[in-house]
């Protein structure tokens, strides 16, 4: 199970970077459409396309969300 070791919040909002358990990145652009507002990294520094690993990065930062109250 993946949970977020570190968070960073940048530029006033618009770019949200979560790092995770595995040494995956995420990047979210709240101001971006939901369908590029995510960008997923893996440890190695390749994009994920898989659908089902995006699904199981995506979890992990809802949990960070509800647990730590940020929007």
């Amino acid at each position: 199970m993946l949970s977020v070791t570190g968070a960073l919040y940048q530029q006033l909002g618009k770019r949200h970077e979560y790092h995770l358990s595995d040494g995956s990145t995420v990047v979210e652009r709240p101001s971006l459409p939901s369908s590029s507002r995510w960008q997923f990294w893996d440890n190695m520094n390749h994009r994920v396309y898989k659908k089902a690993r995006q699904a199981e990065m995506k979890a992990a930062i809802e949990r960070h969300k509800k647990r730590y109250g940020c929007k």
